[in-house]
């Protein structure tokens, strides 16, 4: 347990530095320019060394490319130009405290062939023009890719590679070539997303053992493991481990020779001297281990941007960088070698850093899922591994540092165990998001760790977790869950129960399931019930059976060296973490529509079956008819005075809810994945609440075509009138089966006064208290803190609020990057006054739909 010699926790004397305010100013002014570096050098090491040719590329295949992009990557030190909002360039200094970057430009959007990035080949030349988050890229460019780096990888992407061996599996099976099931239901989009075509990143790996003994610590134990292995397969993985090292060191050396060339030229006494620390941190870390701050903290950026040469930074997540890093802190502090202020301008810096890239998305997702960024978690409060007190000085420090800078990433999770962490530490947490408006999101430790350990979790290990991109747990470094393996659109199955396992979107004829029976046939609810569970059943087999190939396809082409350096697990087995070589392997399924179906289920049981105030017919006919001409219908469904809500304290609706935790957790902790580990449930959604109700038609809760789902684990908008109620509701589910995460979002109405302090404390310790007998506490927690009007401003005005910060479901955006039928969910959220506890009059936010 650390001692906090803070004398002010909130650290409200330290602002920005005139260093930082300048980058800042030039971060949001930028726009991002499309990154060519990494595409050119893999596929010209891909062509040089015969692996488009390979039925499988080894780990050491990929090691050694890596290690030739690592070396031969531009050394950026210091950029000088940038794309405005005219999309002109422009000159500027960088004067940032760390070298290096993960692309090539100052904001770039990383490609990556192997995975979706030719989903981009049709729009290249549109990119720069597209209305929404547009990206910058060169004539030059665009030829580079059209002609020269795409056309390789048409055939060798995880997708086409994964397709094909799907029909080769159903050639053997029945003896003629045909799509799989699995693909065919996946490829429709409109039932569940399985990730993998995109990546393998919604992990986080330990830096610790790079902080403390360096790169060059890490090569001699598998260069001595080596030497002692008992296989090939053993000796090849250690033999890559080797050379993904040497490439990050020979990396951060390159830096280090470009920053002093640049201090040889420089005139300006104070940047020469910049440049020199630069060259001389570089000459150092991350091969030796790091001796200050400042080392320990380039030590974990050079190996961040490394990481992302394997996979696409989607949920990549830092860890508990405040556990990392403290020793270091507390040494440089003790020795007067550090101040606060300079630990707060550096971790400004690495901040704007961390945030220096953002997804490559096709103009069709940013119709359905604009404004996502990387969702870059860091982890900081809660306990250790002995279940004591972790919150530390440095704790406070990344808090101050976040809620000066409030970027999109990173996106900061605090972890707080009632009891155990000091509530000055909660009341902090609350007072970040009051000033910030959206950030950070908290988590319960009493109840995170008690799920991860009812999952096979060790108690140490699972006291040490850390939050992955959204919300999801891990034991840091131990974990690799990627646990946004599987998106579900619940909705979209219980479609399929309310038709027979016919397509509602085509003739109905169309089977694209199971049949389980036409329900106006029903004589009872739980007569429904058991359709729905059938419809629930099969899709989980398919998306899970067709996630187990895409992993195979994973496993040989696409290992991963440099994060299998940083975890615990892959040294001691000899085996890379795509093979199972973590401690533990799980996947992580996440399902979208759960408050919509729970109150869907509500209203068939109630108004279908216990009142017969419409029978099964009826209510078809209203939904196909998006209840035009059963209007009262449609009122009677939605108001949660006439039918059960789930977030109402209502016994029947929270029964719903429960039930369908329960059984999806019990169905899906049952299947192996393609590493040995099982399926974790989560209930966070980004933004897929909003993508999937815009393709999605009426549902028997009473909401209309194509309206917003509810996001994450949270009740729908505008019917849980009171606080606490809701949070009652959301407290009581099983949280024991929702081990990859859920999100609660909620929205307060910003008020003066210390009393709303006070009162957001003893709410989320009201939310968290378990409270005896079955109720195991609420799990997760975030927040909006701004109030109507001002979105509707910033909805009217973007060009006003540049750096609007919203928490969406699990993660944190940038208001004006979202799409409007996500600005327009944020919008419709219940809004609650913290000091009544009660909401807000609610009213629709109209937004006008564009036809078709």
């Amino acid at each position: 347990m650390a001692e906090i010699t803070l004398e002010d926790l909130s650290l409200r004397d330290y602002g920005l530095t005139p260093r930082v305010s300048d980058l800042k100013d030039v971060y949001f002014k930028a726009i991002p320019e499309v990154c060519v570096e990494r595409p050119r050098l893999l596929t010209r090491y891909y062509l040089d060394h015969g692996l488009f040719e390979k039925d499988r590329v080894s780990v050491l295949d990929k090691a050694r490319a890596y290690r030739y992009i690592l070396e031969n990557r531009a050394h950026v030190v210091a950029h000088t130009r940038f794309c405005n909002d005219r999309m002109k360039r422009e000159k500027f200094k960088d004067t940032s405290l760390f070298a290096g970057s993960t692309t090539s430009k100052f904001k770039g959007v990383p490609l990556y062939p192997e995975f979706l990035a030719l989903q981009l080949w049709q729009e290249l030349w549109t990119l720069t023009r597209r209305d929404s988050n547009p990206y910058f890229i060169t004539d030059k460019e665009v030829e580079e890719l059209n002609y020269i780096i795409f056309p390789h990888w048409m055939d060798r992407n995880i997708q086409e590679l994964t397709r094909a061996r799907c029909y080769r599996e159903n050639f053997e099976k029945y003896g003629l070539e045909k799509q799989a099931p699995e693909m065919k239901v996946f490829e429709k989009l409109r039932y569940f997303i399985t990730s993998k075509p995109k990546c393998i990143s919604h992990t986080a790996p330990d830096f610790s053992r790079a902080v403390g003994e360096g790169l060059r610590g890490i090569i001699d134990d598998a260069e001595s493991r080596g030497r002692d292995a008992r296989d090939e397969r053993q000796r090849e993985f250690y033999a890559a481990v080797v050379e993904a090292m040497e490439g990050i060191i020979a990396y951060s050396r390159n830096l280090a020779g470009d920053a002093k060339k640049l201090a040889h030229r420089e005139r300006d006494p104070a940047r020469k001297k910049e440049f020199e620390a630069i060259a001389a941190i570089h000459q150092r870390v991350p091969e030796h281990p790091a001796e200050t701050f400042r080392e320990a903290l380039t030590t974990v950026w050079i190996c961040w941007t490394a990481i992302h040469l394997e996979n696409p930074n989607v949920g990549l997540s830092l860890g508990r960088l405040d556990q990392v890093l403290y020793p270091a802190y507390r040494r440089d502090m003790d020795e007067g070698k550090l101040t606060i202020e300079e630990a707060v301008e550096l971790l400004c810096c690495l901040w704007l850093k961390i945030g220096d890239h953002v997804p490559a998305v096709p103009a069709e997702g940013e119709k359905l899922f604009a404004g996502t960024g990387s969702n870059q978690a860091i982890t900081i409060g809660g306990v250790d591994g002995r279940g004591r007190d972790a919150v530390n000085d440095l704790t406070y420090v990344m808090l101050r540092a976040t809620e000066l800078m409030m970027l999109r990433d990173p996106n900061l999770n605090a972890r707080y165990y009632p009891g155990v962490n000091d509530e000055d530490y909660l009341k902090r947490i609350c007072e970040a998001n009051i000033n910030t408006g959206a950030t950070p999101a908290l988590h319960n430790d009493k109840v995170v760790i008690n799920t991860l350990v009812g999952k096979g979790e060790t108690l140490e290990h699972a006291r040490d977790y850390a939050v992955i991109g959204c919300v999801e747990p891990e034991s840091n470094g131990r974990g690799y869950g990627h646990s946004a393996a599987i998106l579900m659109n619940l909705t979209a199955i219980l479609e399929l129960a309310l038709y027979d396992g016919k397509d509602r979107y085509s003739d109905r004829k169309t089977s694209i399931s199971e049949e389980t029976g036409d329900p106006t046939t029903f004589g009872s609810f739980e007569e429904f019930q058991r359709a729905f569970q059938a419809q629930m059943s099969w899709f989980i087999k398919q998306a899970t059976a067709l996630n187990n190939i895409f992993g195979r396809t994973h496993q040989d082409f696409q290992p991963t060296p440099i994060l299998s350096s940083f975890f615990e697990g892959p040294m001691s087995k000899g085996q890379d973490l795509i093979m199972g070589g973590a401690v533990y392997n799980s996947s992580g399924v996440t399902v979208i529509g759960l408050a919509d179906v729970a109150d869907s289920l509500s209203a068939i049981q109630r108004v279908v079956f216990e009142e017969k105030a419409a029978s099964f017919q009826e209510l078809l006919d209203a939904l196909g008819r998006n209840f035009e001409g059963y209007e009262a219908l449609q009122k009677r469904l939605a108001n949660p005075e006439k039918t059960p809500k789930y977030g109402n304290e209502d016994p029947a609706a929270d029964a719903n809810a429960a039930w369908l935790i329960e059984f999806l957790d019990g169905e899906l902790g049952r299947i192996d994945n393609y590493r040995g580990g099982k399926y974790r449930l989560g209930f966070w959604t980004m933004t897929n609440h909003a993508g999937f109700g815009m393709i999605t038609k009426a549902t028997p809760n009473g909401r209309k075509d194509y309206e917003n789902f509810a996001s994450g684990i949270t009740p729908v908008s505008g019917v849980t009138p009171s606080l606490t109620p809701a949070l009652n509701s959301v407290a009581g589910l099983p949280a024991r089966c929702i081990a990859s995460g859920m999100a609660l979002n909620l929205k307060y109405t910003p008020e003066a006064g210390e009393g709303m302090l006070d009162n957001f404390v003893a709410t989320v310790s009201g939310y968290f208290d378990d409270l005896g007998g079955e109720r195991e506490g609420g799990m997760e927690i975030q927040f909006n803190v701004t109030n109507r009007a001002m979105f509707e401003d910033a909805v009217a005005r973007p060009e006003e609020y540049p750096e609007l910060l919203v928490r969406v479901s699990g993660y944190t955006a940038y208001f004006k990057d979202l799409n409007p039928q996500m600005q327009k969910e944020i919008i419709d959220r219940t809004e609650y006054l913290l000091s009544t506890r009660r909401a807000v009059p609610y009213k629709p936010f109209p937004l006008p739909r564009k036809d078709g």
